[in-house]
């Protein structure tokens, strides 16, 4: 996947720089009319409120970059904690949660899963991952950024097919998916790495390795007849070069592509394998409720990079709003 290579490195090294700048800058000017405000309140002269400022001001600079560089590079892993409690607490939030769905409701909610919502490309469904707060559409074109930057697309350039005419179907086979990895432990994909801003456990002293932290898990891929359910088996690790892992398969699997940070010259490879199947009518409300984009947020748009309308409830609620 060659072009995917290149779209996946530059974003991931565009991202720290975008988005530190703008968080830096703003507790900056913050602490700045602070220091200023109180210093003339206690000395009541304009000039020398401005000279003590200055002091502070390098000072709120500094605590500024330092505070967000432990954030975004998870030193102490407390931004990556933090993201997983979060987590955990929307995917319980959803299991106290029970909504029984109509027919008509149900109806309703297969047409928002196939609505076009980005021109130029073709709608192939919803993937939801509910224990890591993922909800994307799957589009068609997982080889340029502006495929990417609708969320998640199906991938199906192969060692068997290198110019990909096969186009896979869900529930059939190999279905391929591929998502950015913004290092946010949210957007795209990003939240199917173990350690954010960490190489750990999948490239270890320079050798790749495995992980099977999310074994057991269920994905969930949604078109505009069935419902599919998968189980993760376990991530391993690949070179970008390494299309092999799309391959066709005789049973019925799941294979979902996203970049590593911070080598990303590597690709995460979460396997999944089909365990259920069943229409909208006759799948569980519960299944049917984490479709449901008039209730769930999706996480498609990083605003640093690809902003746009997310389709859940934090956008246009599926064309409803």
């Amino acid at each position: 996947m060659p072009n995917f290579t290149a779209i996946s490195t530059q974003i991931e090294l565009t991202h720290i720089f975008k988005t530190m700048l703008p968080v830096a800058l703003g507790l900056f000017g913050l602490m700045t009319l602070w220091s200023i405000i109180w210093s003339y309140r206690l000395h009541h002269h304009w000039h020398l409120a401005i000279r003590r400022s200055l002091a502070h001001l390098v000072l709120a600079f500094a605590i500024s970059l330092i505070g967000f560089q432990i954030w975004q590079t998870n030193i102490f892993n407390i931004a990556g904690t933090t993201q997983k409690q979060l987590q955990h607490y929307h995917y319980q939030k959803l299991q106290r949660t029970h909504t029984i769905y109509a027919l008509t409701a149900r109806q309703r909610i297969a047409k928002m899963v196939m609505r076009n919502a980005a021109n130029g490309y073709h709608k192939q469904g919803f993937v939801a991952i509910p224990t890591r707060s993922i909800l994307l559409p799957i589009y068609d074109d997982a080889y340029s950024v502006a495929g990417l930057n609708q969320g998640a697309n199906y991938a199906n350039r192969s060692a068997d097919d290198p110019n990909g005419t096969n186009m896979p179907v869900m529930g059939q086979g190999n279905y391929g998916l591929a998502a950015h990895n913004f290092n946010d432990g949210h957007t795209g994909f990003s939240a199917l790495q173990k350690n954010r801003s960490q190489n750990a456990p999948y490239l270890q002293n320079g050798q790749p390795g495995s992980s099977d932290w999310l074994q057991g898990q269920k994905v969930y891929l949604a078109n505009g007849t069935h419902i599919y359910t998968y189980t993760i088996t376990g991530q391993d690790l690949v070179k970008p070069s390494d299309v092999s892992v799309l391959n066709a398969t005789k049973h019925a699997k799941l294979t979902i592509i996203s970049c590593l940070f911070p080598d990303t010259n590597y690709r995460i490879i979460t396997h999944a394998t089909l365990t259920k199947s069943a229409t909208w009518a006759n799948a569980s409300d519960r299944t049917v409720g984490y479709f449901d984009l008039t209730n769930q947020a999706t996480n498609a748009h990083a605003a640093w990079f690809n902003p746009g309308t997310e389709e859940g409830v934090n956008g246009d609620a599926g064309g409803t709003k």
